[in-house]
């Protein structure tokens, strides 16, 4: 399965080597900086280390947790409403992903996210509905009994008008340590060749140094954390708790502090969640920030 997981990562490099197109300048995908999986969303982007959560979107944020969280299948949909009071980034999000344990050692995951904004009226061009596609894959193997090392990529298409789109390449590489509740995972995320404007300059994807952290207590409360350094010079860090009523019902709180300009701005979040017989619901909720309003989004999933 070694040999499967280095082919796996160098098909994924490959491919990201062709993937630039041009376009116009400063053209940036912060999309890629947001938390896609609900019980990350519910702690303001912290979490991505927590083996206890669904390894089913794994492959958007940290690929390496998933040899410590998947057993044999996790699978999820979700919908949310994104930014709803901000008309220039207000959408609707559809999100399903799929983790699997091929071997013992190494899991497999795959997803895809579609963001739907409202038609807007672009005078001459017409009006036009845009739309965001993200496509990721992701692979991790786990290398002796406490640590992982994982690989993902993600195809990103955005469309502006009916004749006019872009699309981006972005890879995540992450290491992660697991043991004892302890969880800590590092490596770099989005990075990729960026996107080609007209003039031969490159506009940059939200790519940064990422570092996460949790520690689950035996009684089912539980602490994380996540720092982005994004190689624009920008910053954040989010910071959460969740607590675990007998791993069927779920409460969690955080908040993300992040300099100006930053991907994914500051913000306050809360989430519960459910879980019974495999099925599990999970509910974040965004807000106290004008980019992000309230955002509400909910989730599905089946874990075996």
């Amino acid at each position: 399965m070694r040999r499967a997981f280095l082919f796996f990562s160098t098909l994924l490099i490959w491919v990201g080597s062709a993937a630039q197109e041009v376009v116009p300048a400063n053209t940036v995908f912060d999309i890629l900086a947001r938390p896609v999986a609900l019980e990350s969303a519910g702690m303001a982007g912290a979490g991505s280390a927590v083996s206890s959560f669904s390894g089913a979107f794994a492959s958007f944020s940290n690929p390496a947790v998933l040899p410590f969280a998947v057993k044999k299948m996790d699978a999820a949909v979700s919908y949310g409403l994104w930014a709803p009071a901000f008309s220039l980034s207000k959408g609707n999000n559809f999100s399903g992903a799929v983790a699997f344990r091929a071997s013992e050692s190494f899991v497999l995951n795959a997803g895809a996210a579609f963001q739907l904004h409202p038609e807007q009226d672009f005078g001459t061009y017409g009006k036009y509905s845009p739309k965001d596609l993200m496509v990721s894959l992701g692979a991790a193997l786990s290398i002796g009994e406490y640590v992982s090392v994982a690989v993902s990529g993600r195809l990103v298409n955005q469309s502006f008008l009916a004749d006019y789109s872009i699309s981006g390449v972005a890879f995540t590489g992450m290491a992660q340590f697991h043991k004892d509740g302890l969880d800590i995972a590092a490596g770099v995320a989005n990075f990729g060749p960026g996107v080609k404007a007209e003039d031969g300059s490159v506009s940059a994807l939200p790519a940064s140094a990422r570092l996460a952290a949790s520690y689950a207590l035996p009684f089912g409360l539980g602490f994380a954390a996540d720092a982005d350094y994004y190689f624009s010079g920008k910053f954040g860090v989010s910071g959460g708790a969740y607590y675990s009523f007998k791993d069927m019902v779920f409460a969690r709180v955080g908040y993300r502090f992040a300099t100006e300009g930053a991907p994914l701005p500051s913000h306050l979040s809360v989430g519960i969640g459910g879980r019974f017989r495999g099925f599990t619901l999970d509910i974040a909720y965004l807000t106290l920030n004008p980019q992000i309003g309230n955002s509400l989004s909910v989730a599905l999933g089946y874990r075996f």
